[in-house]
């Protein structure tokens, strides 16, 4: 919708310091611990056209006020009004194309995902830009409820339904982390060395994902298993893995377009809200990045010794290849991890 949105110098401190506290946005250059550097951020604004990921979660809630009017959660509702009020301000774009995929490649349904796309684009039409400072500063905290077309877009080649191969090959990674997680013998360093291993032999290597499995594998604050990793029943597990992996493949697939913006008009911010993604973006995108984690989790002799390891490793490594199906490839990895589970969840009742 194009209209006239005053922003007065009250409304425009408020956004940002909300943007600024809550540590919302995050880019490895702009914002790599979510609080966004000023001069790095008007330099890029610029250059170049800013696109604003945003996560499942964000999504979630936009649709629901939307279509409700209303969230029961009025710092949520007002959390969505800052986020749409600062990409107005700093004419971006939103895409929310990873969280739509997410949801339908769950479902296993193109046309949901089509459906979705459709209702994201007509919030754009329809509100104007002044009520979503309105959301923002507090002072409306309904707004009229969207009567959506329901009908799926059209002229749309991407696959939806398709978790794509960084999906893939995240379930693939947190189906042995599952089992590296659950040995009670192996100390921290022993399972950090053999998930680097395996990733090295099997993958391509994430830095995000590497940060994840260095927190969880040494017990850092808020960092989770995926759900259910201690159950009996691989299905649960496996379920458990999936989920999770989308919070992996967000951060994988955002990284190949930042990480190669000469080719790219546009530059990628990312937007979440979730506790478990900033603590990887913080970690992995901080000063000496999956180096400074290891020296700061682990004992000097055990930071020096795996080191060592990661870079014989990097020196010495042959790519895995993939073959002519890379999606063939994946899966019968993902069926290997699990029947590795299963072995290893006969070996537990059987000595329970």
């Amino acid at each position: 919708m194009d209209d006239i949105i005053i922003f007065d110098d009250e409304s425009i401190n408020f956004i940002w310091d909300t943007i600024q506290q809550q540590q919302l946005i995050f880019h490895p250059d702009i914002a790599p611990d979510g609080k966004i550097k000023y001069d790095i951020f008007a330099a890029t604004k610029r250059k170049k056209t800013l696109v604003l990921f945003i996560d499942r979660n964000i999504l979630s809630s936009l649709l629901k006020f939307c279509e409700m009017g209303s969230l029961k959660n009025k710092a949520e509702s007002q959390l969505i009004g800052v986020i749409m009020a600062w990409t107005i301000f700093n004419d971006m774009s939103i895409s929310a194309g990873l969280a739509i995929q997410e949801r339908a490649s769950q479902l296993h349904s193109q046309e949901k995902g089509l459906f979705e796309l459709q209702k994201f684009l007509e919030i754009f039409d329809a509100y104007p830009g002044q009520m979503w400072l309105q959301v923002a500063t507090g002072q409306r905290t309904e707004i009229p409820p969207i009567n959506f077309s329901n009908i799926p877009t059209d002229d749309v080649t991407v696959d939806y339904s398709d978790g794509g191969d960084h999906y893939d090959m995240a379930v693939a990674s947190l189906l042995h982390a599952v089992r590296l997680y659950r040995d009670q013998i192996k100390r921290p360093i022993e399972k950090v060395q053999e998930f680097v291993q395996w990733t090295y032999d099997y993958l391509l290597v994430s830095e995000y994902l590497l940060t994840y499995i260095i927190m969880l594998f040494t017990g850092q604050e808020y960092i989770k298993a995926p759900k259910n990793a201690n159950s009996d029943d691989l299905e649960k597990i496996v379920s458990g893995c999936k989920n999770q992996a989308w919070d992996i493949a967000y951060l994988t697939k955002w990284s190949t377009l930042y990480s190669d913006t000469e080719n790219y008009p546009e530059e990628f911010l990312f937007a979440t809200n979730d506790v478990l993604l900033k603590r990887i973006f913080i970690n992995c995108d901080a000063p000496y990045r999956l180096n400074g984690l290891l020296f700061n989790v682990f004992p000097k002799k055990e930071y020096d010794q795996l080191m060592d390891y990661i870079e014989s490793r990097i020196r010495n490594r042959v790519k895995p290849d993939f073959g002519d199906n890379p999606r063939a490839y994946f899966q019968k990895l993902i069926e290997k991890e699990k029947r590795e589970l299963q072995i290893l969840l006969d070996n537990e009742r059987f000595h329970s």
